[in-house]
């Protein structure tokens, strides 16, 4: 390729982008637009404030050329790359207002930084707490600094996402870490993965329980405190948090090995699938067929053919008086976890007498707040913090 068409190529190229970005931006206001309701809110979560400074270089350059050669075309280029800087701006000014009405504080340049969530030189120790079909079954566990005052810590659970099929407990090392630096004994549990010849719907909930008894046994051995446990997870990790918290708190969580269960303090979810019929249903044409798979691989069928599964898995069911205290953090765009299933569930818990609060993340898109550092995941690092401490499970 000689260096002319070289250029012309990635002329081009940038051309496209600082469309698709336009466009994308588009569907940050208007998420029931196919696919670029989808696009815009994952380009903001992805690639953060970079948004702003690649639009607003795009938009220079594409002004620019315009004065060089009148073209329209140009103009055109131009004109998406300024309305994507504009509209970015403005998302991430929103995200940055509801993070401090909230009580978090943004760092401008860590969230420039983000960063994926992989942690190589975390210290983990990992233990088995069961088996499954030949399976051993991990839970790792993250200890803070020891401390001179013999104190305890809290202990932060987390039970990972995925659809009930997929990721790992290593999910969030970087938030792991961050929890640990603040003082909390974090444990990460796994459980077995569903498959369209696995349906786990029947097995996840006690043996969950049985790591939950593992660390009521054995919090202490690492430093922890086993009378104040927290839960936290998210998407189909947030349904398992929210469903073993209500069960065990109310006596009706049966483990599958013997021992007793912690009463759990505080429960924190983010963009839970507190409703599986409905994310089984989801209307949306791209992404709905994701909800069916995951439903079905974790159930063995469809509402229609197994409402009774569908009941057990529905958070609601589990609303007591005696559950914890919930934080949820909800993004208003998901299109895979319909946000008003997130709100229904908050007016129940709210009818039923439970301690509740919701958080509604403008402009944002399933998965918001996975890179760590980022504008959205340092919201919910802080709001989490705030909602331990604010349920006796601050670091004393």
């Amino acid at each position: 390729m000689t260096s002319s068409r070289l250029v012309r190529f990635f002329r081009f190229l940038a051309n496209a982008l600082l469309v698709l970005f336009g466009l994308g931006t588009l569907g940050s206001f208007f998420p029931h637009i196919p696919v670029l309701g989808i696009l815009g809110p994952m380009l903001a979560g992805a690639l953060g404030l970079w948004t702003v400074l690649l639009t607003l270089a795009g938009s220079v350059w594409g002004f620019w050329r315009w004065r060089s050669n009148r073209k329209w075309s140009t103009l055109v280029v131009a004109a998406f790359a300024f309305f994507a800087t504009s509209g970015m701006i403005f998302v991430h000014a929103r995200q940055i207002s509801v993070a401090k009405t909230h009580g978090a504080q943004i760092n401008l340049s860590e969230a420039l930084f983000a960063r994926k969530q992989a942690d190589d030189n975390l210290k983990v120790e990992t233990v088995f707490y069961a088996k499954h079909v030949g399976q051993n079954l991990p839970l790792d566990v993250y200890r803070p600094k020891a401390r001179t005052d013999g104190k305890a810590a809290p202990v932060f659970i987390y039970i990972h996402g995925g659809g009930w099929g997929a990721e790992t407990l290593k999910q969030r090392q970087a938030d792991f870490r961050w929890f640990v630096e603040r003082g909390y004994l974090v444990m990460s549990f796994e459980y077995p993965l569903s498959s369209d010849k696995q349906p786990t719907w029947n097995v996840t909930h006690p043996l969950l329980g049985c790591a939950l008894v593992w660390a009521n046994a054995n919090a202490a051995r690492y430093g922890g405190d086993a009378s104040r446990v927290a839960l936290w997870g998210e998407s189909a990790g947030g349904n398992l948090v929210l469903n073993l918290s209500y069960k065990a708190n109310a006596g009706t969580l049966t483990p599958s090995c013997s021992g007793a269960l912690p009463q759990v303090r505080a429960t924190l979810a983010l963009y839970p699938v507190v409703d599986p019929t409905q994310m089984h249903y989801n209307p949306d044409p791209l992404i709905g067929r994701f909800g069916r798979m995951m439903t079905v691989r974790y159930t063995g069928g469809t509402p229609k053919q197994y409402p009774d599964r569908y009941r057990e898995i529905a958070s609601a069911t589990h609303i007591s008086a005696k559950a914890p205290p919930t934080l949820l953090i909800i993004p208003e765009d998901d299109h895979l976890v319909v946000a008003e299933a997130a709100y229904a569930f908050e007016a129940k818990l709210r009818a039923a007498g439970v301690t509740s609060e919701l958080i509604r993340m403008p402009y944002a898109e399933h998965s918001f707040d996975i890179k760590s550092g980022s504008i959205a995941n340092q919201m919910v690092r802080q709001t989490m913090l705030r909602f331990l401490e604010q349920h006796d499970m601050k670091v004393n």
